[in-house]
């Protein structure tokens, strides 16, 4: 590894902080091993203790009456030279035992402590590190008690080697453990910034590394690719729609300008010239309409109107539309009914029925909604043949209300569906009925920024039904 490519993986965050969850982890076990030892140490000292405090005592009972046999015998059997005892006046000067002078510290009456003891044997001498008490006898003299901690700190001292030994392949797994899963996360964050680098450069088919789990990284780099899905989109569409709206407008401006030069070169009369203008204006108009309707989803899309949210009565909008299209649907001979269901399953209810319940309630911008509503009824009205049937039904649904337009027009096919809500699209039963192709379009925008749900189902005829949910 180079150095500045390890002076990159040190500064790395993610680095750093796997080297302090590991560090954390290692003090841990080590504050564990300390108490573990000391905790050790502590019992041994007490178990210790107790059997010099107890013969100690026995002696000093003993003592009592006039004999102390178990001293004498402690003396005797001391194979491994543990037990220093001995008997010293009160001015401490030794008087029997195998402790040539008073332990230095020593008290009597005093709990056992660590003395240094200078023990003698017939041919040998040492100074022993014990534990001992001094105590009474009934004679005046004073008793030492000891116990070599030789055993004791064999012992610890096993037991803090091996407390070491295991701690340092832990330590050395664990820095091998926190290097490698800090340089596996940092690899992975180079490979997120080189192909961060490429969708910048323009490439926007490239998408973060997932792995599918449930790791913080790779649930980010699912929603960034959700975005990135989501700007690939728009970018796509944006650059058919300019396509789109090239071709659409190039379409009735030639038009007009081949109509006004055709009435320059040949119009004799004042009302050929005006039949020509009328002609160039309903063309300019029909330009001026499709540039009016994009600009109308571009503001829905872009300004995003949250402010003029508020509760709006669903039942009033389908009234207000209605009302607007039966004098269309009279003029083309067309049904047009309304129908309404409280709850799933319920009876159908009349239009004069439907004025004397609540209503269904959600929240949204009542223009839009209103301006979605009627668009679909008047693609129904504009696509349904003369004698046609072209019904609004509201119905009570799990998490809301359904609105559903449908009609007895022509229909679409089932590849058509998912396309009609792209702009400028035009199925095969709108080829000959006057037309821009963003109806559905602006619908299925009001409807995204509801959050509510749109979709044509398969039925016959044509059926859209807009799903809300309640305020």
């Amino acid at each position: 590894m180079s150095s500045a490519r390890l002076t990159d993986w040190i500064w790395n965050s993610t680095s750093r902080y796997t080297v302090a969850l590991f560090a954390a982890i290692a003090a841990t076990i080590m504050l564990s091993l300390v108490f573990a030892y000391v905790n050790t140490s502590q019992a041994l000292v007490e178990q210790l203790d107790g059997l010099i405090t107890q013969e100690a005592d026995t002696i000093v009972d003993q003592s009592q009456g006039g004999e102390i046999t178990n001293y004498h015998e402690r003396l005797r059997q001391d194979p491994r030279r543990y037990k220093p005892t001995g008997l010293f006046s009160e001015a401490g000067v030794r008087l029997s035992g195998n402790i040539e002078r008073w332990p230095p510290g020593l008290e009597v009456g005093r709990p056992p402590i660590y003395v240094n003891i200078d023990r003698f044997g017939p041919d040998w001498k040492m100074i022993q590190r014990s534990r001992a008490v001094a105590r009474r006898l009934a004679d005046g003299t004073i008793l030492v008690v000891g116990w070599s901690t030789n055993d004791n700190d064999q012992t610890a001292l096993v037991v803090y080697r091996g407390l070491i030994f295991g701690l340092i392949p832990a330590f050395i797994l664990g820095l091998a453990a926190a290097l490698f899963f800090g340089a596996q996360s940092n690899r992975r964050i180079l490979e997120m910034q080189k192909r961060a680098e490429q969708i910048v450069a323009g490439d926007l088919l490239q998408r973060l590394p997932t792995r599918n789990s449930e790791d913080p990284i790779d649930k980010l780099a699912q929603i960034v690719n959700g975005m990135l899905s989501e700007i690939q989109t728009l970018v796509e569409n944006l650059a058919g729609i300019g396509d789109d709206i090239a071709h659409d407008l190039r379409t009735p401006l030639s038009r007009v300008r081949i109509g006004l030069e055709r009435a320059r070169r040949t119009a004799t009369t004042v009302e050929e010239l005006q039949a020509a203008v009328d002609r160039a204006t309903a063309g300019i108009d029909h330009a001026i309409s499709i540039i009016t309707a994009l600009l109308r989803i571009r503001e829905i899309e872009q300004t995003r109107r949250f402010a003029a949210f508020e509760k709006v009565s669903i039942d009033e909008i389908v009234d207000e539309v209605v009302e607007l299209y039966e004098p269309f649907a009279e003029q083309k001979n067309l049904t047009l009914t309304t129908a309404r269901n409280t709850q799933t399953g319920a009876a159908r209810l009349a239009p004069a029925d439907m004025a004397q319940t609540d209503g269904f309630i959600v929240n949204g911008d009542r223009d839009l909604l209103f301006e979605a509503i009627a668009n679909l009824v008047d693609n129904a009205v504009k696509f349904t043949p003369e004698g046609g049937r072209i019904e609004i039904a509201l119905s009570a649904v799990a998490d809301g209300c359904l609105v559903r337009i449908s009609d007895t027009g022509p229909g679409v096919s089932d590849g058509e569906r998912d396309l009609l809500t792209q702009r400028f699209y035009r199925s095969d039963r709108s080829r000959n009925t006057k037309g821009v192709g963003l109806g559905l379009a602006l619908v299925s925008a009001i409807v995204k920024l509801h959050g509510f749900r749109f979709v044509i189902p398969a039925t016959e005829g044509f059926t859209a039904e807009i799903t809300m949910p309640k305020a």
